[in-house]
């Protein structure tokens, strides 16, 4: 369930600092036509990569199934969503 306009849904992804991880995790998100509202990556300090997306208004079922889509990729070694409520008017 979905109250639009009311939620945000926050995808972080630890993976190894390789070329293409980054656009193998924002290909899913294109291929579903889900745009997202910020992205940040960069590289740790144990040389791995941390990737955040915020997406508003993502239902419960494709956020779970864009998660589990990213969690195959063979360079992620974590993945995770949170999904905050905002304030409803």
């Amino acid at each position: 369930m979905v109250l639009t306009g009311n939620t945000r849904t926050r995808f972080s992804v630890h993976a190894d600092f390789e070329p293409s991880t980054l656009a193998r995790v924002l290909e899913l998100f294109t291929v579903r036509g889900l745009a997202y509202d910020t992205m940040s990556a960069r590289k740790t300090s144990d040389g791995l990569q941390w990737i955040e997306l915020d997406c508003s208004d993502v239902e419960d079922q494709h956020a779970s199934v864009l998660l589990n889509k990213i969690r195959q990729i063979i360079t992620v070694r974590t993945a995770r969503i949170e999904t905050t409520l905002l304030a409803v008017s």
